[in-house]
């Protein structure tokens, strides 16, 4: 079954010159001749050559079909499409390192339906991703929800066919027990990457310091937690352990994460001779005639333009590194401090294209990963749901009431955070969650005391002192652990259903009854510690259509515009359906515009041939 899926999405029915139905919808020209070939349209994009100012005057000093800026996750896959179309593409990247916010991230992708599912199908998916993101907007339109849905499983097969070696990894969706859900997750990664493979660049590949550069693949952060209590977490600290005593002595630096998806996506790029101009910052788009023809860099080489003969693909991540950005669209309080994205996610480009007119979308959105910082002001953890959905331990805002699902969808709780005013929240420790599982720089079993005198933790014999101490609500929070306490002892959460759905229970502990994610807090010493809305990117940006194309605030794409990937308004909206789902849309809409641009802008072409 799964060969027979692994050829169904390699049929080639979207964007390729031989077959522009797709591209005939948005074009008043007849057909697309397929005697066009990459020759002749060269010939027909040199032309007199001039002072700076319109593209048919202007000496470019290099020129590619596409053009690709920032080297997150849609990057790669956009470059290999467009060479796999016959064309050209350079991969363009302000900072000295490679990979974008996609290299610092956990590095899994959610792709329904994809070739490396033998148990989804297309149906369950659609039902599952509109009931998650709901009505159609501006972010999500329905024909942007299909495309997602057929090209996504395409452009896995195709990374897959270029040697990009990827694997299913076991991560419920969000939201398993909705309709079309799935219980075992539609969240593939990279397969641990020796970053020695990469030669002369095996150092050029970003990174962030809140993850341990170990051989070890997020999705199994969750079983490390278990190390204590099950024998599949005994096994993948004893596995971690062999890996890592064979890595010292082979010499090997295998990666997981976002390192393997990225460092595997750069061997591509450079097996594949993807032109890399690291250091090179975009400091303008140009335009002829309101079409997007070419960029303006500066770099180790200076400062100089380069024409695009079929588009420019945006790729730049968004702002949460923009403090005033963050001021101007997301909710308050909103710090620059609070995120986990690489330096360059500054909203500059993002700007550059809005100055063209183009229309946003969700910008008071971020994929909220809420976590910790330490008293330094560095990265604590991100505890929601991996260690905040054990038992023993709960989320309240100042109020002393729970803020919702600890064992839920990340996203959502950031957002609940700020509906309910929590931010900062308190998490609340139950003396038995550290004798069981990690938290954040509290390592499974040790004590939580040296913690306690750095100030990471407040800790208190009742909770009336430890609320006391955090300034929290005393009766609103006494009130809320006996509430919840019930719930622990019946196992069923009547307010917020944690540990209900397959999602939950696998962020919870399987050894403990009758709920594997409740557990009372009812035995001191009681520990607390401030959450914050941290974030892995913003997830608001440039509206787009089905092909990647950037829209305008009267609803027309940009000519040669495209855009994928956190500068973008996602295909998922206001919502976040599974792991990787800001990955897995960058990805597909990376490999849907190389595909749209080296076909569709072809029409016009051929109309005036």
């Amino acid at each position: 079954m799964r060969a027979e899926r692994a050829r169904a999405v390699k049929s080639d029915v979207g964007f390729a010159p031989a077959n522009v139905a797709a591209c005939q919808r948005h074009s008043d020209g007849p057909p697309l001749v397929s005697t066009i070939t990459r020759l002749e349209r060269e010939k027909r994009h040199k032309g007199p050559k001039g002072p700076l100012g319109r593209e048919d005057q202007m000496d470019f000093a290099e020129s590619y079909d596409l053009v690709i800026v920032g080297s997150g996750c849609a990057s790669v896959t956009a470059a290999l499409a467009a060479k796999a179309q016959g064309g050209s593409a350079v991969i363009i990247e302000k900072q000295a390192l490679f990979g974008g916010s996609t290299a610092y991230s956990g590095g899994i992708a959610w792709i329904p339906n994809n070739p490396l599912l033998d148990d989804d199908t297309e149906a369950a998916s659609r039902t599952y991703l509109n009931h998650i993101v709901g009505e159609p907007s501006k972010a999500s339109p329905i024909a942007k929800r299909e495309m997602f849905l057929r090209e996504g499983p395409r452009a896995v097969q195709f990374l897959l066919d270029q040697g990009v070696k990827l694997i299913r990894v076991y991560w419920p969706d969000y939201y398993s027990s909705a309709p079309g859900g799935h219980d075992y997750g539609r969240t593939i990664s990279a397969e641990l990457f020796d970053l020695n493979e990469l030669g002369g660049w095996k150092d050029r590949l970003g990174s962030f310091y809140g993850f341990p550069a170990l051989p070890i693949g997020s999705h199994k952060f969750v079983d490390l937690t278990l190390a204590k209590r099950t024998w599949k977490g005994k096994r993948t600290a004893l596995r971690l352990g062999w890996d890592m005593l064979r890595d010292k002595v082979t010499g090997s630096r295998r990666r997981g994460s976002g390192n393997a998806v990225q460092g595997r996506m750069l061997k591509a790029a450079l097996d594949a001779k993807i032109p890399l101009e690291m250091e090179t910052e975009l400091v303008g788009l140009i335009t002829r005639d309101g079409a997007v023809v070419g960029v303006r860099v500066k770099g180790p080489k200076g400062e100089y333009t380069i024409k695009a003969r079929q588009g420019v693909l945006l790729n730049a991540g968004g702002f949460s590194r923009n403090q005033e950005m963050r001021d101007t669209y997301q909710p308050q309080p909103s710090k620059t401090e609070w995120t986990m994205v690489n330096p360059g996610d500054t909203g500059d480009v993002m700007q550059m294209a809005m100055a063209l007119g183009a229309d946003v979308d969700c910008m008071e959105e971020a994929w909220w990963t809420p976590g910790s910082l330490l008293p330094d002001g560095s990265y604590g953890g991100f505890h929601v749901p991996g260690e905040s959905g054990k038992p023993h331990i709960v989320i309240v805002g100042p109020d002393g009431r729970r803020v919702g699902n600890e064992a839920g969808s990340y996203m959502e709780f950031g957002q609940r955070m700020y509906a309910r005013g929590a931010v900062p929240s308190w998490a609340i420790l139950e003396s038995r969650a550290f004798q069981k599982y990690g938290w954040g720089p509290v390592m499974v079993g040790k004590s939580p005391e040296p913690f306690v005198e750095n100030g990471y933790l407040v800790k208190a014999d009742t909770l009336e002192d430890l609320a006391a101490t955090c300034g929290i609500d005393a009766a609103g929070l006494k009130a809320e652990m006996d509430r919840f306490n019930r719930f622990a002892a019946h196992g069923v959460d009547e307010d917020f259903g944690r540990g209900g759905s397959a999602h939950n229970k696998a962020m919870g502990d399987p050894t403990n009854a009758p709920n594997p994610s409740l557990g009372p807090i009812s035995e001191g010493p009681f520990y607390a510690t401030r959450i914050w809305p941290l974030d892995v990117g913003t997830s608001g940006g440039l509206v787009t259509d089905e092909f990647a194309r950037v829209i305008t605030v009267e609803g027309r794409p940009i000519p040669g515009l495209y855009a994928a990937g956190n500068i973008t308004a996602p295909v998922v909206g206001h919502s976040y359906p599974g792991a990787g789902a800001s990955i897995g849309g960058g990805i597909a809409f990376g490999y849907v515009a190389a595909r749209h641009a080296m076909g569709a802008n072809l029409v016009g072409e051929a109309q005036a041939a």
